[in-house]
């Protein structure tokens, strides 16, 4: 299925009639998960990987100005087919988001994964942000951690 080299894709902003795609493609890593509601990804900033054009994997997130504190990327979703996991194309959606966010003057990240979910903790852990609070039950029964941190 990847049919390019790791280094020639890049994660690009969501086509509109892509949006059925994430909302497959969440589903498919999240089935515990209630579904984003319709028109989510066509209201927060998203960005994907396509490849062959089918999206293998999305971001989406928020970035958010404080008028007396920093301005604040949060993290929403992230997500890529079970079936190329482990290549990359995760970390490069997370740099590709704080690249963006760093441009408009964001300093700060928050996010929030699955207690459970290593693949996160370690893409977080790699970008300098630290575990800040627990948070139980919070997905379907399932603990989360929240995420924090300066944006490198």
């Amino acid at each position: 299925m990847l049919t390019r080299v790791l280094s020639d894709i890049r994660p690009r902003a969501l086509r509109p009639a892509e949006e059925p795609e994430v909302r497959w493609l969440f589903a498919a890593c999240h089935p515990e998960l209630p579904p984003r509601p319709e028109g989510w990804y066509a209201a927060y900033p998203t960005l994907v990987i396509a490849v062959d054009r089918r999206v293998v994997a999305f971001t989406s997130f928020s970035i958010s100005p404080a008028p007396t504190g920093p301005t604040t990327l949060y993290g929403n979703d992230l997500c890529v087919a079970p079936e190329i996991r482990r290549i990359g194309l995760g970390r490069g959606l997370v740099e590709a988001r704080g690249a963006l966010a760093r441009r408009v003057g964001a300093t700060t990240f928050i996010g929030i994964a699955q207690a459970t979910n290593e693949a996160m903790r370690r893409i977080f852990e790699g970008e300098g942000f630290h575990p800040c609070q627990r948070l139980p039950g919070y997905w379907a029964g399932t603990d989360a951690v929240v995420w924090s941190g300066p944006l490198r």
